[in-house]
């Protein structure tokens, strides 16, 4: 039975302990997986268009939010080991997903990997996996770059300084050195860096595999997608969906930060 409580939680797993929200006491389970940097809060903003038929459950990816992780990666087992334990919580076998950004990435390949007959929708918002600008792509760093940057942020005042220094000289875009900025200024903000960047390189969806186990298994798609993200490419999500027989695609004038009210009045009113 789905619970009608709605709340924080944690999860124990073999490596960690993993921050979850549950959201409305809906009859169906929608399981939701965020992007780099953000947490289970992410998803409080488009809940209210599915609670009424949906509990919406969502977790924080090792590295984020208040979930605690042990190892210096995480891999597709792991993330199979939570949603395996969350429908075990709620007594359910089939659920639908929703992934945004890096996490539509870890969604498409654990639905081919794990879950082909257990899902009933599968909702990807900004997906990464599709077609992601290079700049951007944390997953085809090389290794050596990564151990490069690793050594490197041992001194992090030095690095900052460097970052500015090319910023100011117009070499590096406001994108990347917020990013920088953002994300690199604490241990913890680099350890969620190098841990992701390291751990997501092995989840890589093979997209004609998962169009033909989204169309044999007649599971409906739906997709949000901003036409000025310089993330993701939206070409490539069109791309992806004419693979698709049963698929909505909606595209927002928006960027890369999809997860908002507009999109929730989008998800309530289709």
């Amino acid at each position: 039975m789905l619970t009608s409580e709605s709340s924080t939680y944690f999860i124990e797993v073999e490596n960690g302990n993993i921050e979850c929200l549950q959201l409305g006491n809906g009859p169906k389970l929608l399981i939701c997986l965020h992007g780099f940097g953000d947490n289970v809060n992410l998803f409080r903003e488009i809940a209210p268009a599915w609670t009424d038929d949906y509990t919406l459950v969502s977790f924080s990816l090792p590295y984020h939010g208040n979930t605690e992780w042990k190892p210096s990666h995480f891999s597709s087992r792991n993330i199979r080991e939570i949603i395996d334990s969350i429908l075990k919580k709620y007594d359910q076998e089939r659920f639908s997903i929703l992934g945004y950004s890096m996490g539509g990435k870890i969604t498409m390949y654990c639905v081919q990997k794990y879950y082909s007959d257990q899902i009933d929708r599968m909702i990807l918002c900004a997906s990464d996996g599709l077609k992601t600008h290079t700049l951007y792509d944390v997953s085809k760093l090389p290794r050596w770059y990564l151990e490069l940057m690793m050594i490197l942020m041992r001194f992090p005042k030095l690095m900052f300084k460097v970052v500015g220094f090319i910023y100011n000289r117009g070499l590096l875009s406001k994108f990347l050195y917020d990013f920088f900025m953002n994300h690199f200024e604490t241990e913890k903000q680099r350890r969620r860096f190098f841990g992701t960047a390291t751990s997501s390189r092995f989840m890589k969806p093979d997209l004609n595999k998962i169009a033909d186990i989204v169309n044999q298994n007649k599971i409906p798609v739906d997709m949000y997608f901003g036409e000025r993200d310089e993330v993701i490419l939206i070409d490539g999500a069109v791309k992806f969906s004419k693979k698709i027989n049963n698929v909505r695609f909606f595209q927002l004038q928006k960027g890369h930060l999809l997860i908002d009210e507009d999109l929730c009045k989008l998800m309530s009113e289709n």
